[in-house]
């Protein structure tokens, strides 16, 4: 029930709204309603704010999750060090990453894992780096693959850039008739001031970088429809929804239809002037787990392989 609990309440402070909550942890939301409620009358107070809109949590209601991510620190620290006394035979693994990734990485990083580890259980989670952040720092998640995470108490290691690319839909300024791949200039991208945009959410390390390149070019776009993940967001303006900046690796140029091709243009944005950094991230500790540690190794070939091979 605690491990519920937490889950809900994290949820629940990160997205305002229970509803919301219920959706990303796939259950009901009556469901959640109930499991706040009993925890209520347990302990004898209110633990969300249902009068506030969004909705939060009460005093109480920090202080219990923040009493409950101690207590699955300090069972997650149990866990893995048990696994380790054990040589791994059995235990448990969460491991996340933000939208940037495909199933191309996913496929051979889990085989890889599971042929080496088969009494482990892995969990694979997909969410913002803000909240992989906390979720590292209360022991809810081991290992995070995606932007950097800049705390002291979290250990990053760079693997590679992504190229990223601008994809123009035929309505744009920008647009070049019979050009599917255009060529980069500033003086071109400065002209997306004012254009339609494609957005995921705010509070993902990947939007505040591209925000934050738009920003230094001098360039102020109208988000027109915000999405929840870049994958969604590239498809969308590929349908000449807008514009949007996205990994290189996530267009699918053989899926496109000719009628396709001729309305579209993807520029490649030179990686000197702009580009994602990916990498893994997990809790310092004076001796990681060999999971861990093989994890990382097993995830660093794998996206080399896959995506250094794409950008030859």
């Amino acid at each position: 029930m605690n491990r519920k609990l937490l889950s809900f309440l994290e949820e629940i402070k990160a997205q305002g709204n229970m509803s919301k909550a219920a959706e990303i942890l796939f259950v009901t939301q009556p469901y959640i309603s109930r499991v706040i409620k009993n925890a209520e009358t347990q302990f004898g107070v209110r633990l969300i704010d249902r009068s506030s809109h969004p909705i939060q949590l009460t005093y109480a209601g920090e202080r219990l999750l923040s009493y409950l991510q101690e207590e699955n620190r300090l069972r997650s620290s149990l866990d893995r060090e048990m696994t380790h006394l054990s040589e791994f035979k059995y235990g448990h693994l969460t491991i996340a990453s933000n939208e940037v990734l495909d199933n191309s990485i996913f496929n051979p990083v889990l085989t890889q894992f599971y042929n080496k580890y088969p009494k482990i259980h892995a969990q694979l989670l997909k969410m913002t780096s803000r909240d992989a952040e906390n979720r590292l720092l209360s022991g809810s998640l081991d290992f995070f693959m995606g932007q950097p995470l800049r705390n002291h108490k979290v250990e990053y290691i760079p693997i590679m850039n992504f190229p990223l690319v601008l994809i123009v839909p035929r309505y744009s300024k920008l647009y070049e008739r019979g050009k599917l791949w255009a060529d980069y200039s500033a003086a071109k991208v400065s002209q997306l001031s004012g254009e339609a945009f494609i957005g995921t959410p705010h509070d993902s390390n990947y939007q505040r970088m591209v925000n934050n390149f738009l920003n230094d070019q001098g360039i102020s776009v109208e988000y027109n429809v915000e999405v929840p993940d870049i994958h969604l967001a590239t498809t969308l303006s590929e349908n000449q929804l807008g514009a949007v900046i996205t990994p290189k690796h996530l267009i699918e140029e053989d899926k496109l239809s000719d009628e396709a091709k001729e309305d579209l243009n993807f520029i490649e944005i030179p990686e000197d002037v702009f580009t994602s950094n990916f990498g893994v991230s997990y809790i310092k500790t004076k001796q990681n787990s060999e999971p861990v540690n093989d994890l990382v190794d097993i995830v660093t070939n794998v996206v080399n392989e896959v995506h250094g091979n794409e950008n030859k």
